[in-house]
């Protein structure tokens, strides 16, 4: 953790009692309820962390130097039955490359289809979804996907930013996925994230 506390004093979330997860995160104080704030130590950008919201070290964690960083990290409740899945990755072209981006970002997900231009303040967001069928031998369940490429509007900065809602199992356990609500959960993130000036 970036700001030093009594480990006495430690929340008790799943973000803060993992040691990984705690030393990228700002402060244990929370920015919105439920969240904290995640400030890059590439000095780059800034955005939302759920506060029960883990990741692991390489390769869930990469960074370059300040020009990259991607964050594979995972929100999961077995009792409750969802899987909330997040990955965003900064880079410093911004939309220099905004084609090239929006196409790599198409192909990871699998979308053929075209993208939403939503304006913010500092901000450029590049949004899409769509949602596939996931079945297993034992489970099966539905994943919703929301994904965008973000730019700032003061920096050659971008961020390419996934989120998926799934619930564990659809067969043997209730699923009160609301997808409307997952969408509006998905757009705060994005709406939120903010790029440094160089």
């Amino acid at each position: 953790m970036k700001k030093e506390v009594d480990s006495m004093e430690l929340p008790n979330t799943k973000a803060f009692q993992d040691e990984f997860t705690r030393s990228l995160l700002d402060s244990p104080e929370e920015v919105e309820e439920g969240y904290y704030l995640f400030k890059s130590d590439t000095g780059g950008y800034s955005m939302l962390w759920p506060k029960d919201a883990v990741t692991d070290g390489p390769p869930f964690y990469q960074r370059t130097q300040d020009g990259f960083e991607k964050i594979i990290f995972d929100e999961i409740d077995e009792e409750k039955n969802y899987h909330y899945s997040f990955s965003t990755t900064y880079s410093t072209y911004g939309d220099k490359v905004l084609d090239s981006s929006l196409s790599l970002l198409s192909s990871s997900i699998g979308y053929k289809g075209d993208y939403e231009k939503i304006e913010t303040n500092k901000t450029f967001i590049y949004y899409g979804k769509s949602q596939k069928k996931l079945n297993t031998e034992n489970r099966s369940t539905t994943s919703y996907r929301f994904f965008s490429y973000i730019v700032s509007k003061e920096s050659q900065k971008g961020l390419e930013f996934v989120y998926i809602a799934k619930c564990l199992d659809e067969k043997s356990t209730k699923c009160n996925l609301n997808v409307e609500e997952e969408e509006k959960k998905a757009l705060r993130y994005m709406r939120y994230v903010s790029f440094n000036k160089d």
